[in-house]
């Protein structure tokens, strides 16, 4: 599909220019009890209300999609980031009926991300006692490292080079795995607690559940604003005076 837009710049809309502009809408008549072709031209209906107003071309920017429904939501609010080469904007895509086409709403801002990362504690525990089987590696070793794993993770930033291994069906949560210095930091502070034999098994435990959406990879998790260089504040339909505009705020 087309990643090309077209902006009014004087009344600030915007549409999005695709394949199916002219796609005819179908409609069941009950009366009728017949389906009834409905012609559509899209483009032609933006350019006859914006035709004799200054516009311009917006490209979608790449990998700035998000939002806080699942990705199969067809009602979900989504946003992205466009730009003419010289503005960065918000484009925010919507539908309020499955049966209504998309509407698009131009936003002058950025969207503003911040990023978590969250161990998951249930299934490495899960995971430990159904893969090691040495007698030496009692529960209170098992929950010392776990301990271990959630303050390296504290310390692991966000802002680092990040490998996303898995997806899930949300934005705003992925899976993306523990790199060379992270795993290297839980083995030095879990020579306190295992053995040499022990230590090489809890090793091999690591690599082996690094991957995708297993155990030892880290939940990244997601929160964003859609700031705006404004006076308001809109969060959750209220409004109330700030320095800037946050269209939607949500926290997984």
């Amino acid at each position: 599909m087309s990643d090309k837009w077209i902006r009014c710049i004087e009344c600030n809309e915007v549409t999005h220019v695709t394949d199916y502009d002219c796609s005819p809408q179908y409609q069941c008549d009950e009366k009728l009890e017949e389906v009834i072709e409905k012609p559509v031209d899209d483009m032609r209906n933006f350019m006859v209300q914006h035709g004799h107003h200054k516009i311009e071309e917006l490209s979608r920017i790449k990998d700035s999609f998000i939002s806080e429904g699942a990705y199969v939501e067809p009602l979900k609010v989504s946003y992205f980031e466009a730009t003419n080469g010289k503005e960065r904007f918000v484009i925010k895509k919507w539908r309020d009926d499955i049966n209504n086409p998309l509407q698009y709403e131009l936003i002058s801002g950025y969207i503003k991300t911040t990023i978590t990362l969250e161990v998951q504690l249930d299934e490495i525990r899960k995971q430990l006692h159904d893969e090691i089987k040495h007698p030496s590696i009692t529960e209170t070793k098992i929950e010392r490292f776990i301990q271990i794993i959630e303050k390296v993770a504290l310390q692991f930033s966000a802002g680092d080079k990040i490998e996303i291994t898995a997806e899930t069906d949300s934005p705003l949560i992925s899976y993306c795995k523990m790199d060379t210095d992270f795993t290297r930091e839980i083995l030095r502070l879990s020579e306190e607690i295992f053995s040499a034999e022990e230590l090489k098994e809890i090793e091999q435990f690591i690599y082996r559940n690094n991957n995708d959406d297993e155990p030892m990879t880290l939940l990244l998790k997601r929160e964003f604003t859609i700031e705006e260089e404004n006076s308001k504040l809109i969060e959750l339909g209220k409004e109330e005076s700030h320095l800037d505009k946050v269209v939607s705020q949500r926290t997984y």
